[in-house]
């Protein structure tokens, strides 16, 4: 580890001297590795994702956008196991062709959106790495939970309701916006700042994923397209599912797009961050008494069937896509 890189670490990602340390971490950022203590009967949690300048998100990006962005979608999988994220390390690629100051610059705005969101999330940063390439991010998120209670996808069982939490699209559709596509004369101002955010700062459903730990039979989330990620589901169950398309939510700026655009966007987008989840029929009162309660806003869009993979119909006809979602190879 270099000067340069213990001075980045300590002045934009160590904890401030005056700073409450969480009692779980027992030794944090400065050390080969950090220690923490996991709650007790509890089982951890523990996710990865990367994310690569001009491939997970545009290349000119705000850097205090891509600190948000870079954590939520990494709580967005601890949100689906329906745990409760605890801590999480980072490791950081930049380019060796900024200059130091343009260098700081980038880690100062990028580490305030990181910490803003660690903050709200009440996760803590407990170490990572840096290093000299192409701009990159990976994140290690650790999260807690009953190891019984924690929702998987392979407990999907035929006749279960699909569910998804919020509404799709609107990570694709903001893509449209920042890449000014197709759809330019759509979006209102305020449209594209709604969409933007959706795409920048995703809310990983953390509430929701421990809300589900008790009527869920299954769960993903949605990042890569509902038809790729409810196909993790049904592969992992051995089961296959009907969608209505007709069903699914859609953003009030998103029933501005054209309907059959909004419809695949929806379909196999991605960058949603949302929940699918598979509900049996005798947990559904659970499931409407939380909603009208306000705990979970959620939406059926099918049933689980025999057979293998996600079936869409539309009005009683077959709806057929180009792709399931997006393809990382």
């Amino acid at each position: 580890m270099s000067a340069g890189e213990f001075e980045l670490i300590n002045h934009y990602f160590k904890a401030a001297p005056d700073a409450i340390t969480p009692a779980s971490v027992l030794l944090g950022i400065g050390d080969d590795a950090a220690l923490v203590q996991p709650s007790s009967g509890q089982a951890l949690v523990v996710a990865a994702d990367t994310l690569v300048s001009g491939t997970h998100f545009p290349a000119d990006a705000p850097a205090e956008q891509i600190g948000q962005r870079a954590l939520r979608v990494n709580l967005s999988d601890i949100a689906a196991m329906g745990a409760q994220p605890r801590w999480f390390t980072l490791a950081l690629t930049l380019p060796a062709s900024w200059g130091s100051d343009a260098r700081r610059e980038w880690v100062a705005e990028f580490s305030r959106g990181l910490k803003q969101c660690a903050d709200q999330y009440q996760c803590t940063l407990i170490g990572g790495d840096t290093t000299s390439g192409p701009l990159c991010i990976s994140i290690q998120m650790l999260g807690e939970v009953v190891a019984a209670k924690a929702l998987r996808r392979d407990g999907a069982n035929l006749d279960d309701f699909v569910l998804v939490t919020h509404t799709l699209g609107d990570g694709a559709a903001a893509l449209d916006v920042i890449d000014e596509g197709t759809e330019q004369e759509t979006w209102s101002d305020d449209d594209r700042d709604y969409l933007r955010s959706r795409y920048y700062r995703p809310e990983p459903r953390i509430q929701e994923g421990l809300l589900l730990q008790e009527i869920a039979s299954s769960a993903q989330d949605i990042s890569d397209g509902l038809l790729a990620d409810l196909g993790h589901i049904c592969q992992a169950s051995d089961v296959a599912a009907e969608i209505d398309v007709a069903e699914l939510p859609l953003s009030a700026s998103l029933q501005k797009a054209d309907v059959t655009q909004a419809q695949r966007w929806a379909l196999t987008g991605g960058d949603d961050y949302e929940l699918v989840f598979t509900v049996p029929e005798h947990n559904m009162p659970k499931l409407a008494m939380a909603q009208a309660q306000g705990q979970i806003q959620a939406t059926v869009i099918g049933r689980i069937v025999s057979g293998a993979g996600v079936h869409c119909e539309l009005n009683g006809a077959p709806f057929r896509v180009d792709s399931t979602g997006y393809r990382h190879f």
